[in-house]
């Protein structure tokens, strides 16, 4: 059987896809051996939790509370995402972190958050899946207590090679989706061009940023091929060596099981 990517983040339950799931399932397993579902509050467990039940050995699921639905009632949310933390075969925590870019205004809450979070994954051995738009520093700065007991990804990765050696000195691995492809990221071309494979995972964030030459259209699982052909392209290596190893990496760090 042909190694087959892992997306390790896609938010394939929202409304952009309802009454296509099947679909959309099968044009992603014609790709992929699996696809990670992070959470975004309590309202979307419901939508996340019944698309895992369609292919229960094909997504996964993440439980967690993103940052820009961090408000003021945060410890509630939160207090109801604890409570389900044990009732399913959950492969991380997340979508969790901090996001300067929409609400500011929310940072103190937005980081007392992702530290409790990041300690649910201490506690249970599990990865976070990490969103750091435009507070990369910040984020660090959270998570910098727990450096070298949690794992995880920080998530569309879209920066300097600088910043991604920052990450990965904390111990994180690099989620490359399809911004890669997109005229003005050649500060993330360069990047990774000098990174080492096993520090990435693939991902698509879908239905947001769709690779060139599909940008601009709902994104999805199936998509992966130009993003593993746009890694491929950069390092010299085959799209093979890219799937092989970044599925791999996938694998061991989700604990997802190896089908290649």
């Amino acid at each position: 059987m042909a190694i087959r990517a892992v997306d390790t983040h896609a938010h394939l339950f929202l409304k952009e896809f309802e009454g296509q799931w099947d679909a959309v399932t099968y044009r992603a397993q014609q790709v992929c051996q699996a696809v990670l579902l992070p959470n975004l509050d309590a309202a979307s467990l419901p939508d996340l939790l019944a698309l895992w039940q369609r292919a229960p050995h094909f997504y996964y699921g993440m439980v967690g509370l993103h940052p820009t639905h961090v408000k003021e009632n945060f410890h509630e949310e939160l207090a109801q995402l604890r409570r389900v933390l044990d009732e399913h075969p959950w492969v991380a925590i997340g979508e969790v972190g901090l996001d300067l870019y929409w609400d500011p205004s929310t940072l103190s809450w937005q980081q007392e958050a992702l530290y409790i979070q990041a300690e649910w994954a201490r506690q249970r051995g599990l990865p976070l899946s990490v969103h750091f738009r435009q507070a990369l520093h910040e984020t660090l700065q959270v998570l910098r207590p727990l450096v070298g007991q949690v794992k995880g990804v920080f998530h569309c990765f879209t920066g300097s090679y600088e910043e991604a050696r920052a990450i990965l000195d904390a111990g994180f691995h690099l989620g490359i989706g399809g911004v890669l492809t997109y005229p003005k990221a050649e500060p993330l071309r360069q990047a990774v061009r000098r990174l080492p494979l096993e520090s990435l995972v693939l991902e698509t964030d879908s239905p947001y940023l769709a690779p060139v030459p599909l940008r601009g259209r709902r994104n999805e699982s199936a998509y992966l091929t130009y993003v593993v052909k746009a890694i491929a392209e950069l390092k010299g290596l085959s799209e093979d060596q890219v799937l092989e190893g970044t599925t791999q990496t996938a694998c061991k760090l989700f604990g997802l099981p190896w089908v290649g």
